[in-house]
């Protein structure tokens, strides 16, 4: 019994491992291939899985053993969501991005649901696709505003904070798909009972009692979070190993989930409440860098496997429906964000453009179509077309950008929307950017003595400066006079992302590392081609691997050390020689002259 039953659990690990190897090796050659038509890598996860699933080629026969890992890939996403939520990206204009971003999500649903009921979809299930394609893309719409350098500008901002509400809703969507579940009349089971039954005796009573509890529980976790997970994750910072903080946060991540599920909320609430509490804390940024891999590595698995539901068969009897339906969504959805946009303050090019960039449909759109999917809402050809019409508009992204950027200087002399007397949304200080008028920004890696008197000169020429320190106590005692100061690892992308990289002048390297340094250049000249960077290193040796990798200029200790005790020597040898030009031996005390060198040491 003991080895059949051995032997039976081997096979299902094999069988596990083999389809995950698959899956990665698909997911890595068709994202190769779309990264070198600049195309986004989800649309080449889903397309690999419609290649290698069972419908197609079969390679993976039985996807669902890998459901435990796409549940931890939406656990890690939400996780990741959190941790971007801080608090400062909405606080500019706070009302108004809030109602341009719920607003416009809310208008996409309401003109959704009845066109995809004249699509020929029952009402529950055109009201679970008109809220999943109501969704933009986070990931990939925020990649090419920060490629394009417009973050600190109206347009970037505006579109953050849309997303960052719509992520919020994802959690409401999610939330009401079991009730949608039952208005379609679906023999599925919910994973979990949503409530108690309002029918019978006090049946109101204990359904509001039972929302009360879990509101309570729900302030109780976040109320314990900044108690104990600040204090845990400063303490894991102290050691020379970051990965104990990565253990952390994942952890954190993990419990959080588990406990908002006991409570009746979703596990992907409780990762999304995990990541908001730490993102008031000085660590978010090397956390979501450190985290970044992993859950890129879990996403990529789980948009593969969502990828194999997708049917060519079916894909090819309602291709028509896939490209009306896909070029309809797009228009209705630029049209209604720039609308509302428009009507809030914002100038008529700011609405175009960032209803333009926001046109597509996102990731946590597969996310809502898989749930309602799973929960009988809708069948496996309205899944199969939904899911295209997310990846044609997910392809065609980066031209809906560009598109709009044009038709928003087409537009840029149509002002507010008459009933706005002021612009509260406007960006007139950003309409013609140029390169000379930014604000200089220069980054500084490394707060010891170094890197200290660098920012103090800098900031006396009126020079900006953000430090990037790893050390935890520096950090804290830092960031009071307040000083732009983050704790994480230069080297991280996301850390450099969160120092403004993307608009800095300058990048100091100060720090004693070589190799942290040498992967510092690598990274920060990929992403910002343009940026001056400065390094230093301790042997000569190293110089010219830092030039290669993208270095413009290299302090080295060795040569800096002897330039300054040469500097020495020849103070004291221009001191002896004007004391005695006659060569003749000075009257005074001969250590004197020695003693005065050492002190201008």
């Amino acid at each position: 019994m003991i080895p059949s039953t051995l032997a039976a659990a081997s096979d299902t690990d094999w069988a596990i491992i083999a389809n995950l190897s698959v899956i990665l090796v698909s997911a890595a050659v068709v994202a190769v291939v779309m990264q070198r038509m600049r195309l986004a890598a989800i649309p080449a996860y889903l397309i690999a899985g419609a290649v290698i699933g069972p419908r197609a080629l079969g390679l993976v026969p039985s996807p669902e053993g890998l459901g435990a890992i796409s549940h931890l890939a939406i656990i890690l996403l939400l996780f990741g969501i959190g941790l971007e939520l801080h608090v400062s990206i909405l606080r500019h204009r706070l009302a108004r991005m809030i109602v341009a971003g719920l607003g416009s999500c809310l208008l996409s649903v309401a003109v959704g649901w009845p066109i995809a009921i004249w699509f020929g979809l029952a009402p529950p299930a055109a009201l679970a696709v008109s809220m999943a394609l109501a969704l933009s893309s986070t990931a990939l719409v925020m990649r090419i505003i920060a490629d394009r350098r417009e973050l600190r500008r109206m347009r970037g901002r505006l579109a953050l904070s849309i997303l960052v509400i719509q992520d919020m809703v994802v959690l409401a969507m999610l939330a009401a798909i079991p009730a949608l579940a039952a208005w379609a009349g679906s023999d599925v089971k919910p994973a979990a009972d949503p409530g108690v039954s309002l029918a019978g005796d006090g049946g109101t009573l204990r359904f509001i009692m039972e929302a009360i509890l879990r509101v309570g529980g729900v302030a109780v976790l976040i109320v314990l979070g900044r108690m104990i997970l600040p204090r845990v994750l400063s303490e894991s910072s102290k050691g020379r190993s970051l990965e104990v903080m990565t253990l952390v946060g994942v952890a954190a991540a993990l419990v959080a989930a588990i406990a908002a599920h006991r409570i009746g909320f979703s596990l992907e609430m409780g990762a999304f409440l995990a990541g908001f509490v730490l993102a008031g804390t000085p660590f978010r940024h090397q956390l979501s860098g450190q985290i970044g891999p992993l859950r890129d590595i879990f996403i990529a698995v789980f948009f593969t496997t969502l990828g194999m539901k997708l049917d060519p068969s079916i894909l090819a009897e309602w291709w028509w429906v896939i490209i009306a339906g896909g070029a309809l969504m797009m228009v209705l959805k630029a049209v209604l964000i720039s609308g509302t946009c428009w009507a809030l303050g914002t100038t008529a090019g700011i609405a175009v453009a960032v209803g333009f960039s926001l046109a597509q449909a996102g990731e946590f759109s597969l996310i809502v179509l898989d749930t309602a999917h799973g929960q009988g809402i809708i069948n496996d050809a309205t899944t199969a077309s939904a899911i295209a019409i997310v990846v044609i508009s997910l392809i065609l992204t980066p031209a809906l950008v560009e598109f709009g950027g044009r038709l928003a200087r087409v537009t840029a002399g149509i002002g507010t929307a008459p009933w706005i007397k002021s612009s509260p949304l406007g960006d007139s200080s950003h309409a013609t950017p140029q390169p000379a008028s930014r604000a200089k920004h220069v980054i500084i890696a490394g707060y010891g003595p170094i890197g200290c008197l660098i920012a103090e000169e800098l900031e006396r020429a009126g020079i900006t400066c953000t430090v990037v320190e790893l050390n935890p106590a520096t950090v804290q005692e830092q960031s009071r006079p307040g000083r732009p100061v983050i704790f994480g690892d230069v080297g991280n992308l996301e850390v450099l992302e969160s120092a403004g990289i993307g608009d800095a002048h300058a990048l100091v390297l100060t720090i004693p590392d070589e190799e942290a340094v040498l992967r510092t250049c690598a990274v920060a000249r990929r992403r910002a081609p343009d940026i001056f960077i400065v390094a230093r290193t301790r042997v000569v040796s190293k110089r010219v691997g830092l030039m290669k990798v993208g270095a413009d200029s290299v302090t080295v200790d060795e040569t800096s050390a002897a330039a300054e005790m040469l500097r020495a020597v020849m103070a004291c040898v221009d001191a002896e020689t004007e004391q005695d030009p006659q060569g003749a031996e000075p009257e005074s005390d001969p250590h004197a002259v020695s003693e005065g060198c050492d002190e201008d040491q």
